[in-house]
């Protein structure tokens, strides 16, 4: 088993958090969180995860299949000693039947100074468009990340 990394800034872990879904390494998504019964994650169309065993056996799925094509835009963040949170856009790449298309996501993610450094103990990401998500993901589609 690798050690995980220590991060000494919460924006380190956030670049660390989109490399490993960009390489759907799910062993370096799982080292980035706090290993807390109370981390939560809330993928694009899914259900609200509570646990780091929740958490771990949703990336695992979810990054089984490979990288996922992601890129970050307009990042806002809010800073104290100890918490961090960066609310952000995600450009997610997804591929279907008329090809390839960009899907935005508005995600807060949430990070906490501990002794082994800056981890995240909240992702949450949801599907944004003009009035909200788009008639198909409502209507079940996958989730994204």
């Amino acid at each position: 088993m690798r050690r995980a990394a220590v991060f000494a800034t919460a924006e380190a872990a956030e670049e660390a958090f989109y490399d490993a879904m960009q390489r759907g390494d799910a062993i370096a998504m799982m080292a980035l969180w706090a290993d807390d019964e109370d981390v939560a994650c809330v993928h694009p169309n899914g259900p609200r995860l509570v646990g780091i065993r929740a958490v771990r056996e949703a990336y695992e799925g979810i990054l089984g299949a490979g990288g996922i094509d992601i890129r970050t835009t307009d990042v806002r963040i809010h800073q104290g000693a100890v918490m961090a949170v960066h609310h952000l856009i995600e450009q997610v790449v997804v591929s279907g039947r008329g090809g390839a298309r960009i899907v935005e996501c508005a995600a807060t993610n949430v990070y906490l100074k501990t002794v082994e450094g800056w981890r995240i103990v909240l992702h949450h990401a949801c599907e944004i468009g003009e009035g909200g998500p788009a008639p198909e993901s409502r209507a079940g589609s996958a989730v994204l990340h």
